[in-house]
């Protein structure tokens, strides 16, 4: 799983640097949350993420790794998504759809810690 999540990382590094160099261009800031949000939880954390999972393969391979993958892959574009719907046009239905992404990113990142301590352990050497 660590090598998955290293290369969906460098997706949201693109997509948030694209993001904002877009808004330094055109002079728009209502997506600073989003562009924050995507190269935090998509670009930095998934890619640290990776790294552990993939140093620590006891942890990187088992359905804990694989939910909270998956929780991510939903609830990251969910979340970023929806704060851009919100930027554009204070979209009402921004709000929830937010707090559904937010959550799985939630119960996602919950799975990682009991995963980090119940699978990452001090080698032997």
């Amino acid at each position: 799983m660590g090598v998955k999540f290293i290369k969906v990382s460098v997706v949201y590094f693109l997509i948030g640097a694209t993001l904002g160099i877009y808004m330094g261009m055109a002079d728009l800031f209502q997506f600073t949350s989003a562009h924050a949000h995507i190269n935090l939880l998509g670009w930095a954390s998934l890619a640290l993420t990776g790294l552990i999972y993939h140093v620590f393969p006891l942890a990187g391979e088992n359905k804990l790794a694989a939910a909270h993958f998956w929780l991510h892959m939903v609830g990251i574009p969910l979340l970023t998504f929806s704060m851009i719907l919100f930027g554009l046009a204070k979209f009402e239905i921004a709000v929830p759809l937010s707090a559904v992404g937010g959550i799985l990113v939630f119960i996602g990142v919950v799975l990682f810690v009991i995963n980090v301590m119940k699978n990452v352990k001090r080698s032997a050497a």
